[in-house]
């Protein structure tokens, strides 16, 4: 159950070391966006306002087994299912609006699913009884849609020597049935998502008002809906950005006594503030072991960091204001 269970435990990788110093957010207006930043971040609203769990039929996977866990406790982009059946096996199924490390092979064997292109990849690794399917999202029309912004992948990991393929298949056409008429939004009530969940990191912005930059866009690179890279000052500076981040952690960790000055770690100064209610994804009679079920119950964390310790700080108060 451990080993299934950590293969759900996604690394979050935090951006805002290196981008372009072009484009501003709409709070305090500098110049106009490009195409290009408009779409990129035409991408972004699109993926931070789509409901994983809305692509993640239950039903689908009660298949592999009776549901333990159900939700997005990992990662916010992340919706994950741990099921088991009554001899003990376990099998997991994570949809992810937001792949990373995508590898060459992921990408390979193009096929149409009911006009949706998707990619089987390397098929059933049977050794590790895991398989990944990849697809593209309806997040847009036309330049909207090309490049590695708009895909989500579909992971299935059961017993060594088993084929998880079969079931990646059927949660894959289940997804694309559903967003047959656009990305199911998501909803800041469900119980299978944090509140936070339904915001954007830039709200920081309305809050600083004409003393911020702006917003930071750089179309070149990945979309982060929940990062947001801002110039904390008018002048812009390069080198002076500072990042608003959400993240999940477990609650055990989740629930610090929040510094009242961010904190220098290396050359950076950061500040770290658990928000809102935490979630438990864990069914109530299921027969998980304490790591597995600590894994399920998490909570929203906003993360603020940046060179200046004096900047953050002026950050941190408005993410506290905008999302405390």
């Amino acid at each position: 159950m451990k080993k299934v269970a950590a293969a759900l435990l996604c690394a979050v990788i935090t951006s805002g070391c290196a981008h372009s110093v072009s484009g501003t957010a709409g709070a305090s207006p500098l110049q106009e966006l490009t195409p290009e930043q408009q779409r990129h971040v035409h991408v972004e609203d699109a993926l931070r306002a789509a409901d994983p769990c809305g692509l993640l039929d239950e039903s689908v996977v009660r298949a592999a087994g009776t549901i333990q866990q159900y939700g997005s406790a990992v990662q916010l982009s992340v919706c994950s299912a741990l099921t088991a059946r009554p001899e003990g096996a376990t099998t997991y199924v994570e949809l992810s609006l937001l792949p990373s490390m995508l590898s060459d092979a992921a990408l390979t064997r193009p096929d149409t699913v009911d006009g949706v292109t998707v990619y089987r990849g390397a098929g059933a690794d049977l050794a590790r009884g895991t398989c990944e399917r990849v697809f593209r999202l309806n997040v847009g029309t036309g330049e909207e849609q090309v490049g590695r912004d708009a895909l989500a992948t579909v992971r299935a990991g059961t017993v060594a020597g088993q084929d998880a393929c079969p079931l990646a298949d059927a949660v894959l056409e289940s997804a694309i049935d559903r967003m047959r008429s656009g990305l199911p939004a998501r909803d800041g009530t469900s119980a299978h998502q944090v509140a936070l969940a339904v915001h954007d990191p830039c709200e920081v912005l309305d809050v600083l008002g004409t003393t911020a930059g702006g917003r930071v866009v750089d179309p070149e690179s990945p979309p982060t809906p929940f990062d947001c890279v801002l110039f904390p000052n008018p002048n812009r500076v390069p080198g002076s950005e500072v990042t608003v981040s959400f993240t999940m952690s477990p609650v055990k960790e989740n629930r610090p006594s929040v510094p009242a000055e961010p904190e220098r770690v290396g050359d950076r100064c950061r500040w770290t503030s658990p928000t809102g209610e935490p979630i438990d994804i864990t069914r109530p009679a299921a027969g998980v072991d304490e790591f597995t079920r600590r894994l399920g119950h998490a909570g929203a964390v906003v993360t603020v960091h940046g060179p200046n310790c004096a900047a953050v700080a002026r950050v941190a108060d408005a993410a506290n204001t905008a999302f405390g």
